[in-house]
């Protein structure tokens, strides 16, 4: 996708490779069953060493991206990153594919690589435990800087507390977008930012042309804005 960061994910579920000088950022695990085929032949096939991933950040603790975080954590020693919130939730149900407890991620957490710091912001709503996230990624001799809101849709119920939880992380979010100055906009499901169209963009993009997931500033902000006033109107029905 750019020059430090690749897609290893499945059609409609995401993971991010953040290539560093001293090995890989992963952002999200997929599911248990896939993330062999997906994240680690697909690293493979990029000319990585999967072994490379030291650490594996993960949005939120649901199966479809947290399920292979365990398998990463026990064949290569990869750290895993999630919300003190959402490791209580790992610890409540018990999943199969529940990766050992390791680091409890910290609103602005600055996670450091090699030559690359992403920035991490806890942002509840979708799960408690949500990790919404900063990348600097680079274009030939550009440099941008990638947002990813860690939960998008509303699968909790009529809930009030967690919707107003989820408007309030939303427009906190939208303001460190916009300080920032991110205008590139990556997301935990192909749906969300348009991949499924971005990507075969790319593969016939031409030198000059302009980069299908640089979208500016103001477009992923609107998209913050649209998952914060979502929640607000549905805080209102009820």
């Amino acid at each position: 996708m750019f020059d430090n960061l690749y897609y290893v994910g499945m059609t409609e579920y995401s993971a991010w490779a953040v290539t560093t000088s001293d090995g890989i950022i992963l952002i999200d695990a997929i599911f248990d069953y896939s993330v062999e085929d997906e994240v680690i032949d697909g690293l493979t096939a990029l000319g990585f060493d999967p072994a490379d991933i030291k650490y594996v950040v993960v949005s939120h603790a649901h199966l479809d991206h947290a399920g292979g975080a365990k398998l990463l954590q026990e064949r290569y020693g990869a750290q895993v990153v999630i919300g003190a919130e959402d490791w209580d939730l790992l610890d409540e149900r018990n999943p199969t594919w529940k990766p050992e407890r390791d680091i409890v991620a910290t609103d602005e957490q600055r996670l450091s690589l090699g030559d690359t710091t992403v920035t991490l912001y806890l942002t509840p709503g979708h799960t408690e435990g949500t990790i919404s996230t900063l990348v600097p990624v680079r274009d030939g001799g550009s440099s941008h800087l990638a947002a990813a809101l860690g939960g998008t849709a509303f699968n909790f119920g009529p809930n009030r507390e967690r919707l107003q939880m989820y408007a309030d992380s939303a427009e906190r979010f939208r303001g460190i977008v916009e300080k920032a100055g991110a205008d590139v906009l990556i997301a935990n499901h192909t749906n969300f930012d348009g991949s499924k169209t971005k990507i075969p963009a790319l593969a016939t993009r031409q030198p000059g042309d302009p980069h299908p997931y640089v979208v500016g500033t103001n477009t992923v902000a609107r998209y913050v804005t649209v998952a914060q006033e979502c929640a607000e109107a549905a805080l209102a029905g009820l």
